[in-house]
């Protein structure tokens, strides 16, 4: 009877109990942890290190990044990247806001705005001002590895202020 139970108590156990909330030590180590993978991204992008690049995503059916007004899957980036990153010389960021949001002590998302310049092999150029990046991290096997990519410019929102009475 006793082991009839215990198995239901440890069950109820472990969903009361996996939803605790962080402490701020236990945030402060995951945005530690967390500033350097997304330095180690930034540093990817800023030299076009397509294999230091694709390390840091997540080889998963779960991964997607969206940008262009186009979703992609881990392999359609994986197959993707070594065909653009050789054309792009060098990235640069200048950071204008940023923030760490902490969802648990194996997930955060970073939001970044700013200017992000591309210059290409061909000497062309171009400064995206006010770009918008989000970056989901999630931690498996001991690694930061990107699940959810977002970037798009920020453009104003049309609104009709003429039904607005």
């Amino acid at each position: 009877m006793k082991a009839k139970l215990l198995i239901p108590f440890l069950l109820i156990l472990a969903a009361c109990t996996s939803n605790k909330l962080m402490t701020e030590e236990q945030k402060a180590a995951v945005k530690d942890e967390g500033s350097v993978v997304v330095g180690e991204f930034f540093d990817a992008l800023k030299i076009s290190d397509t294999e230091k690049l694709l390390n840091l995503l997540t080889n998963s059916p779960d991964y997607a990044y969206i940008v262009a007004g186009e979703v992609y899957t881990y392999d359609q980036q994986a197959k993707m990247a070594p065909e653009y990153m050789p054309y792009v010389e060098r990235q640069t960021f200048k950071t204008k806001f940023e923030k760490y949001v902490i969802i648990d002590p194996a997930c955060f998302a970073y939001i970044w705005k700013g200017d992000n310049g591309m210059y290409m092999k061909t000497g062309d150029s171009t400064i995206l001002n006010d770009y918008m990046l989000s970056y989901t991290f999630r931690k498996s096997e001991g690694k930061w590895k990107l699940i959810l990519g977002q970037e798009s410019p920020s453009t104003p929102f049309p609104v009709d202020t003429t039904i607005i009475k």
